[in-house]
């Protein structure tokens, strides 16, 4: 079954690496492990414009995010989705993400990135989510073309 709304929750909570995927100009994939948060249905990460990835999404914003456990039993979910440029309070954001990954020296770290006026904070509302957990025989239900489609 995929995970109810508390069971999502409670693995966002975590400070967990996320892979963005993207879509260079050929069509191929490329993917980035990146830090987020979750909230109000909403993924939010940073990124620069000028860089590779922020090129990416600014030409085809359709990015898909893979969040996973590291540990057993293994719980995993993917969103896909548009990722939008967030306007307001990208500092804050910033700091939320620095602090939320337990970034040392959050105050360096800020320094650097709030002077870089190419950094943005983006948000992906997403259309479709999936999520699974093994420990309860959900490779069975995806075997047997069960969807793992889930609420968010």
């Amino acid at each position: 079954m995929p995970l109810s709304k508390s069971e999502l929750k409670a693995f966002f909570e975590k400070p967990r690496m996320a892979h963005l995927a993207t879509s260079s100009r050929n069509g191929k994939p490329r993917v980035t492990p990146i830090w987020f948060i979750y909230e109000n249905g909403l993924f939010y990460f940073t990124t620069r414009l000028g860089r590779l990835k922020g090129k990416q999404i600014q030409r085809n914003p359709e990015v898909a995010l893979s969040i996973a456990a590291d540990d057993h039993p293994y719980v995993a979910v993917c969103a896909f989705g548009k990722a939008e440029i967030v306007r307001e309070n990208r500092d804050r954001w910033m700091e939320r993400l620095a602090l939320r990954y337990g970034e040392e020296d959050v105050k360096g770290y800020l320094a650097r990135s709030t002077v870089q006026s190419d950094r943005v904070v983006m948000a992906l509302k997403p259309e479709r989510v999936l999520s699974w957990h093994y420990g309860r025989d959900d490779s069975k239900r995806q075997d047997e073309g069960v969807s793992m489609a889930t609420e968010t």
